[in-house]
């Protein structure tokens, strides 16, 4: 009878600690200790910089699939509003975490933007986001030693239709006297 009650215990206790452990999962309670494949592009970027962190520069770049080394179409914005405007563009911008990128639907170009930030005016990061499509995004952190090239699919509405526009508007604008 003993026995019997002691198993008895044994698995009521194995339930509770396995609905205890579920409900903190669920919960995300205890997010930072378990990696999760779905994240935001907020978190991934722009949650990294400090209140005191400058925005230095944005260079975008719109790289050809036929020919990568072209630096000719290219714009670099340095005000720092603008490139805070260009960012809020990406703040809602859903993302899943994968091994490899399957880029299925082959652009005839792909975009570069590469974000200097100087970080509280003692040195600068630089983060590098390549959009291949509407789908398809890889992240380089600078400052990271260890996964400093991440890559993503893209899970909610994204156009590059978007920042194609927004890209030949500065390009526009830069190019007049």
């Amino acid at each position: 009878m003993i026995k019997r009650i002691k198993i008895i215990m044994g698995v009521a206790a194995i339930i509770v600690v396995a609905a205890i452990a579920a409900r903190m999962y669920t919960s995300g309670q205890y997010a930072m200790y378990i990696p999760s494949k779905h994240t935001t592009f907020r978190a991934e970027v722009t949650d990294h910089m400090s209140m005191l962190d400058r925005l230095d520069r944005l260079t975008i770049r719109k790289v050809s699939s036929a020919d990568p080394n072209n630096d000719e179409d290219e714009v670099t914005i340095t005000d720092p509003n603008e490139i805070r405007g260009m960012l809020k563009l990406l703040k809602d911008v859903e993302l899943k975490k994968v091994r490899e990128l399957h880029v299925s639907e082959r652009n005839p170009h792909y975009y570069e933007w590469r974000v200097t930030i100087n970080k509280e005016g003692r040195f600068t990061d630089r983060f590098g986001l390549t959009f291949y499509n509407e789908h398809s995004l890889s992240i380089y952190s600078e400052a990271k030693t260890r996964d400093n090239l991440k890559e993503y699919e893209i899970t909610n509405e994204f156009s590059l239709n978007e920042m194609e526009r927004l890209f030949e508007k500065l390009k526009e604008e830069q190019t007049r006297p």
